[in-house]
């Protein structure tokens, strides 16, 4: 991916906006309408954050190092560098060495272990971003080796799927829990983003996954937490989001649950509709997860919604970030990447970020 051609989307995604022309930074970087030279500063803070954090090896030096690498991988790549060009591109080449050598024979990617610390949420957000990369990189022998580590990890993912059409905390379809849907999220995510690029995925798997995402949904629009956490009444933002994301992500924005769950978003999360009932429905210990995920599915369905939502998530999300560019964050860089990538989100620089604000995302 050559810089001058990012650029070139940035204008480009300005126009499609309807914004008359793209903002100018103040080191005379072009940025989207949307963004502000105090988010992109806020936006440079947090990606010289988690470079800082990075060990010798690649690895985020957090006890959750697998999914924290993946996410700042990701967001690293969601501010503008790639493997070959860009502030990180050292630390997102290191950071694919990491999860690569992290990899076992299986194709699980992990800390070691049994299942490793970060279990198959790390594995889903490594995988992710093995796949958001692989598009990026000129390198032949460094795009086979991760072609060949993304293929194996989508194998995977796919022997992992349980009888519920979920997944587990680990890679046995037949442990006892009763599949997270939040793990299933990060899989469901990582699955897309693959094929996206060339990788292929079982069909069955994924319309066992499509069925999932609506059964875990209820009437009223709320995602549970898991399987037989499924009920009417209210539910959570913290699931919600994750939840509405993948349903419009897999092209099912038609299904009423949808429309019902986007309306959930807007009327209970700190942002939007929903700034005065900022205690409602939302796993505060988890606000990065909330609103990264909430807000990508805000992104994705576009239309005034988002022009209500992203200038109130900024404001949030900057108030709360501290001098150093981090969030509050006892994952070692887990919530900070998070956090980051909702600020980017306009940048449009990750594939699975690119046509969101059209409402076109996923289809």
């Amino acid at each position: 991916m050559n810089v001058r051609w990012l650029a070139v989307g940035i204008v480009c995604a300005a126009v499609a906006l309807g914004a008359e022309e793209a903002v100018e930074s103040d080191s005379g970087k072009v940025l989207p309408p949307e963004i502000s030279s105090k988010t992109d500063e806020a936006i440079r803070k947090a990606c010289d954050w988690l470079a800082k954090q990075q060990g010798r090896g690649g690895e985020l030096k957090s006890q959750y190092s697998v999914a924290a690498t993946g996410l700042a991988g990701m967001a690293w790549l969601a501010s503008g560098s790639t493997p070959h060009e860009g502030k990180y591109a050292e630390n997102i080449r290191k950071a694919l060495d990491y999860l690569i050598k992290a990899q076992a024979k299986g194709g699980y990617i992990s800390e070691g272990g049994a299942y490793g610390a970060s279990g198959m949420y790390g594995h889903g957000y490594a995988t992710q971003f093995l796949a958001q990369v692989y598009g990026m990189v000129r390198d032949p022998d460094l795009g086979a080796k991760i072609h060949a580590a993304l293929s194996s990890a989508v194998r995977l993912i796919e022997n992992a799927q349980n009888s519920f059409g979920g997944w587990n905390s680990g890679p046995d379809p037949n442990a006892g829990d009763d599949g997270s849907g939040a793990v299933a999220i990060m899989q469901i995510t990582a699955l897309r983003a693959a094929e996206s690029c060339g990788v292929s995925v079982h069909k069955k798997v994924v319309e066992k996954s499509k069925k999932y995402l609506l059964e875990m949904t209820n009437n009223e629009g709320w995602y549970a937490y898991n399987w037989h956490a499924r009920a009417s009444g209210r539910g959570s933002c913290a699931t919600t989001g994750a939840g509405m994301y993948m349903i419009g992500a897999m092209g099912m924005q038609d299904h009423a649950k949808y429309a019902k769950g986007i309306r959930n978003l807007m009327d209970s999360c700190p942002f939007g509709q929903g700034a005065a009932n900022r205690n409602m429905g939302l796993a505060w210990s988890f606000f990065a997860y909330t609103c990264f995920y909430s807000s990508l599915a805000i992104f994705q369905h576009g239309g005034e919604e988002w022009k209500k939502w992203y200038p109130g998530m900024i404001k949030d999300l900057i108030s709360r970030q501290h001098p150093d560019g981090s969030w509050d964050d006892p994952y070692g860089g887990v919530f900070t990447a998070l956090s980051v990538m909702c600020l980017e989100l306009p940048y449009r620089y990750l594939p699975m970020f690119q046509e969101g604000g059209s409402g076109l995302e996923g289809r």
